[in-house]
């Protein structure tokens, strides 16, 4: 990357830096530009409004789409592990939950962090595995991608609490054809080949009034997980809570690398623009991901691998698509938006369930008959569809005072169907349906939401929002088989309601003294919806009367069938700066959050989870982002977060005491890039790339507390680029070939103490990676 991302000329009169505040371009990203920009800086729509990051008062990283790929970064987990204040829990491509600033969804229906795709607002509040993950797109043809960090109730509203993430595609262009395309091909070491490509066009279809563009994404990783069936599978020991040595097992069968995964993906947009004040842009995109498996092995051993008594595939199938419609018309002194869309996803998983049947119900063996037969496995079917709608009016000029409203209404409408259908367990159970479980749930919202804005003096604004918000959640139930309420065929349900509305305020002050500096201080406010859970048998089994002794040791007769929204307030303070002409640039914040009325899931000793209400919680903070051009040829960038996020009492029902970590949150994170860029000739230079991104140890549920340890996962690349527009890449992911435990996943069954199911990264992969460019 020549040059550097942001310049910075302080007057003599501000000659120093404030170490308290957000984010600018990335690592070696660079950065977009406009005409209104200085040259180098990028543009971000934040506030929805145009704006340079270094004079948006928030804390935001804006990372853009061409360099994502000269970085090598495709999706959207490697965000995550690069960016300040961001976590992840995942099980695999399409099984992403995102978090930030400490603000977990281990507990509830719903996410807090909010995801869109330009305009559209992705963040689902399901009864369902596919309820807080994201669809994880390609992000070839991008424009930006834009991470919002801290509460954004005001603007993009609820499961924004802990902060937003926005894809924000390349629109189709007006001025003539222009095509790209990118082909890849690697190896795992210990897995396989890996290979794929995405394709851009661009066509003009009337001068100056109608453009079509299309984009286009087919890849396959080969995957390194096996699955291993051993026989005979050995047995738990020390009385059913530890796992028996799978590692001295005989070896039935082994199928290599069961986590292959084939992305297929498309996507159009068209620019209808019959006016200079008039744009109508529709778009549709449709995705599906097939995987062998998910990127889950077994803790212990924490080998890369998958033991099962019987040789049970457990494929997941997650498809969905979308078709939006966004009109933007500019008045003479404001602008209005609409933004309208409607989205369908399905998510088909299987999961093995012979450990935990057999651990649940302690029974002698792994089989249910003689013939050697296995259960069937679990299987969840979770679909999901929303409507929404946006309308807001904004101020545009330049006058002191800068208004912003709107209104948002999203209905969503989902289902969850998990159930094991197994005709040889009859004579064992005297049911053949162990499980059946079905869950319609309708989730409706409505909200009104303005800002304002006053330029107090040359150098002080004052920003002021609001959100009023409502939503009706109606949720029920429908359980039978084995491990239903009744132990039998027999159907056992509930139906329940949840509904809350309130007000999200936002207050922000900024003092920008010059072109290169912002302080800037943040209260905010950001909520969640509330939801409903599952049925708890409590009698009739041996496993019922587990679950009925678990939540007595608590003061319970029945889990709750619904739990109420949490909330946060925030208080931030930040600063971005910029030195010696742009070759230094400083961004940095510090925060603190009570978070109140916790969303938590419930372990029971019976394997069981519910979610409920679990007090409180204190976090507070810091990030920081440093990017520095050291001489001609070299960028270095570094960013940290430190987050301490505990309880702030004591939860019996959670199994928490006042001081307790947080799950899923790494107390430091940090990542390193170094960039050389070395000029060959007028046309072509060798381009260099080291990053390291590391993640300290994190704390997760399961049926136990488990602790995943620390890692460090770093990369390399080196290629040639050229001015006629293409470039050719060598790297090496993962160069330490580090085995890192990312997260640790609860059962699609019931949780057993005997063994986890952890998500792990790739091993070692090289690779060549061409682009091109017109």
């Amino acid at each position: 990357m020549r040059g550097s991302c942001l310049r910075w000329t302080f007057r003599s009169g501000y000659r120093f830096v404030v170490a308290l505040g957000v984010t600018t371009c990335h690592g070696a990203i660079a950065c977009a530009q406009t005409a209104a920009a200085q040259p180098g800086e990028i543009v971000v729509t934040a506030e929805k409004r145009d704006a340079t990051v270094q004079k948006t008062p928030i804390s935001i990283t804006a990372l853009r789409g061409s360099d994502l790929v000269q970085a090598g970064i495709t999706n959207i987990t490697e965000i995550a592990q690069q960016v300040p204040g961001v976590s992840l829990k995942t099980g695999g491509p399409g099984q992403t939950e995102l978090e930030m600033r400490g603000l977990n969804s281990a507990g509830g229906n719903s996410p807090t962090v909010g995801f869109y795709l330009d305009e559209t607002p992705l963040t689902s509040f399901a009864y369902a595995t596919a309820g807080k993950v994201v669809i994880d797109p390609d992000l070839y043809d991008l424009n930006r991608v834009e991470v919002l960090r801290g509460p954004q109730g005001t603007l993009y509203g609820s499961g924004s609490m802990g902060g937003t993430i926005r894809l924000l595609t390349n629109q189709p262009q007006l001025d003539g054809f222009h095509m790209s395309g990118e082909l890849t091909g690697s190896v795992t070491q210990g897995g396989g080949v890996n290979g794929g490509g995405n394709a851009m066009v661009n066509l003009p279809i009337v001068t100056d009034t109608i453009a079509l563009r299309v984009v286009g994404t087919d890849k396959y990783t080969s995957g390194w997980i096996d699955r291993i069936v051993l026989d005979p599978f050995p047995l738990p020991t020390d009385g059913g809570l530890t796992r028996g040595d799978v590692l001295s097992a005989p070896v039935a069968k082994k199928t290599d690398d069961v986590n292959h995964t084939h992305l297929e993906a498309v996507r159009a947009s068209l620019l209808i623009k019959p006016t200079d004040r008039l744009s109508i842009t529709p778009m549709a995109m449709g995705q599906r991901i097939n995987s062998g498996g998910q990127w889950l092995v077994d803790v212990p051993p924490a080998k890369e691998a998958h033991y099962q008594p019987f040789d049970t595939p457990e494929p997941v199938k997650d498809r969905f698509w979308l078709a939006s419609l966004s009109v933007k018309y500019d008045f003479d002194d404001f602008q209005i938006v609409s933004a309208t869309s409607h989205w369908h996803r399905s998510l088909v998983q299987v999961q093995d369930g012979s450990e935990v049947m057999q651990d649940v119900l302690g029974l002698p063996s792994y089989y249910v008959d003689e013939g050697g037969l296995g259960y069937d496995p679990w299987t969840e079917r979770d679909t999901a569809t929303e409507t929404s709608e946006e309308l807001r009016i904004a101020s545009t000029g330049t006058s002191r005072f800068q208004w912003l409203a709107g209104g948002f209404y999203g209905d969503l409408r989902s289902t969850t169907l998990q159930y094991s259908d197994d005709a040889a367990a009859g004579d064992l159970f005297g049911v053949t349906t162990l499980y059946h479980e079905y869950v319609p749930q309708a989730f409706k919202q409505l909200a009104g939401f303005g800002e304002a804005s006053y330029q107090i003096t040359q150098t002080l604004k004052a920003t002021a929002g609001l959100r009023y918000f409502h939503f009706h959640n109606k949720f029920a139930t429908s359980e039978y088989g084995f491990f239903g309420p009744n132990g039998d065929d027999t159907p056992g349900g509930s139906a329940s309601t949840e509904k809350d509305s309130g007000v999200n305020p936002k207050f922000n002050l900024a003092w920008l003294p010059s072109r290169d500096f912002t302080l800037y201080g943040i209260v905010s406010k950001g909520f969640r919806p509330g939801g409903g859970n599952q049925i708890i048998p409590t009698s009739g089994t041996e496993e019922g009367d587990a679950c009925a002794a678990s939540l007595a040791s608590f003061g319970k007769t029945d889990n709750p069938t619904t739990y109420k929204p949490d909330s946060v307030w925030n208080y931030e303070i930040g600063e971005k700066a910029r030195f010696l002409n742009g070759a230094l640039t400083v961004n940095a914040s510090a925060y603190y959050e009570n978070w109140r009325n916790i969303q938590r899931a419930v372990t029971l000793t019976c394997g069981y989870i519910y979610s409920d209400n679990a007090g409180s919680a204190h976090v507070y903070g810091a990030e920081l982002e440093v990017s520095a051009k050291l001489g001609k040829e070299l960028t270095f960038t570094a960013n940290g977060a430190y987050t301490h996020a505990v309880y702030a009492q004591d939860s019996a029902e959670a199994g928490v005491s006042k001081g307790d970590r947080l799950p899923d949150v790494p107390r430091f994170t940090s990542s390193q890039s170094i960039v050389w860029e070395h000029p060959l000739s007028d046309r072509y230079a060798i381009v260099g790339r080291l990053q390291n991104n590391y993640i300290s140890s994190r704390e997760d549920l399961t049926y136990y507390v488990a602790r995943l340890p620390r890692y460090d996962i770093a990369s390399g690349r080196l290629g040639l680029t050229s001015k006629a527009g293409w470039q050719a890449f060598f790297y090496v992911d993962n160069l330490t070939d580090k085995h890192a435990l990312i997260s640790a996943i609860n059962s699609q069954v019931l949780n057993i103490p005997t063994m986890t199911r952890d998500t792990t990264n790739q091993p070692r992969t090289f690779g060549i990676d061409l682009t091109y460019a017109m």
